[in-house]
């Protein structure tokens, strides 16, 4: 994370391991709705048309929750704003507005001036995967830099 690229200072997402089960999750039920699509090609019946019907409902089911809740989620540090995608929605955080950083049990919380707080789900022990105060760590030292005067590490 040393390197800025088009003002982009870092980003984290939900581990690979995080990311992979969120993969598998969508791509386990897929696989059954395709066969059994696949079994209403070959032996056309009303049942099999049912199945394979419920079966593409439950894939689709299962494919946007891993994408909604593992696969989007991500935090991205700029020089200029924090943009946290959690699962509730994204947020666009300017560092002027930031007072203090901090790790809590749903992830980075962002302590703003006017005294809210903002969570990046990305950095939680749940969707980490990895160790929370390791990942949180880079980001504390990104933070810390950008407070103390806005300067990039």
């Amino acid at each position: 994370m040393d390197e800025v690229r088009d003002d982009v200072i870092g980003v984290w997402r939900v581990s690979r391991s995080g990311r992979a089960g969120g993969y598998v999750m969508a791509a386990v039920p897929a696989c059954g709705a395709l066969s059994a699509w696949l079994h209403v090609v070959s032996h056309p019946d009303v049942r099999n048309l049912d199945s394979a019907g419920v079966a593409t409902a439950v894939a689709l089911g299962f494919g946007l929750f891993a994408w909604w809740r593992l696969l989007r989620v991500h935090l991205k540090l700029t020089s200029t704003v924090i943009v946290m995608v959690n699962p509730w929605g994204t947020q666009r955080l300017p560092w002027s507005r930031v007072s203090a950083v901090s790790l809590g049990n749903w992830g980075a919380q962002f302590h703003t001036t006017d005294g809210f707080t903002y969570t990046a789900f990305a950095l939680s022990g749940l969707a980490g995967g990895t160790g929370q105060d390791e990942r949180f760590a880079e980001v504390q030292r990104i933070a810390d830099a950008q407070l103390a005067g806005g300067q990039q590490i």
